[in-house]
């Protein structure tokens, strides 16, 4: 059985966590669970619902995407590390090929963490947006967030009429005139 300060050490391996300072690693490292793998054991299918980050801490897994390897990872590495903030499909297969030990940290449990720790969700966004701006380097024009930097055809640009203009005025005027003080009979 790992120590708590392996589990952080090990923890710190994952790309969104490697920023967390020790102190908020360690209650993640408290329900992080260690589970056996065996050559050959299917860890995941590529339609299995992401639920829990892994982390390699003895032996090797292989991640395939439509039989095809795309990654093998070892003691000290991650994988599965989106399912701490997306529950999407896992979209690729995770097999061990040898015999070793993994930390798994479930999504629920992260956030039932995260609730009351706010550095630890700030070191994760911080994290996420590396990625991002990261994958926005590799190819900018997939990259824009709600149409941030092209201008809209004018067919997306309703016009605006001189009536819907003053009806907006009178309304907001209506709202913000005092109405009359009502006197004592």
């Amino acid at each position: 059985m790992l120590s708590p300060v392996e589990r952080v050490l090990i923890l710190k391996g994952a790309d969104l966590l490697r920023d967390v300072g020790p102190r908020h690693l360690l209650g993640l490292a408290e329900v992080a669970r260690e589970i056996d793998i065996a050559a050959g054991d299917v860890i995941y299918r590529a339609d299995d619902p992401a639920e829990a980050l892994y982390l390699v801490v003895e032996g090797r897994v292989r991640l395939t995407t439509d039989e095809r390897t795309t990654s093998e990872v070892g003691p000290g590495e991650a994988f599965g590390t989106w399912a701490l903030v997306d529950d999407a499909a896992r979209g690729h297969r995770a097999e061990c090929i040898q015999d070793g030990l993994a930390l798994a940290l479930h999504r629920d449990e992260f956030y039932d963490l995260a609730a009351s720790d706010l550095t630890l969700l700030q070191e994760v966004v911080r994290a996420l947006a590396r990625r991002l701006r990261a994958l926005v380097a590799e190819r900018p024009e997939e990259a824009r967030v709600e149409g941030e930097g092209v201008e809209k055809p004018a067919a997306m640009v309703a016009p605006v009429s001189a009536e819907a203009v003053a009806a907006t005025g009178a309304a907001v005027d209506a709202a913000t005139t005092p109405s009359a003080a009502v006197s004592p009979t």
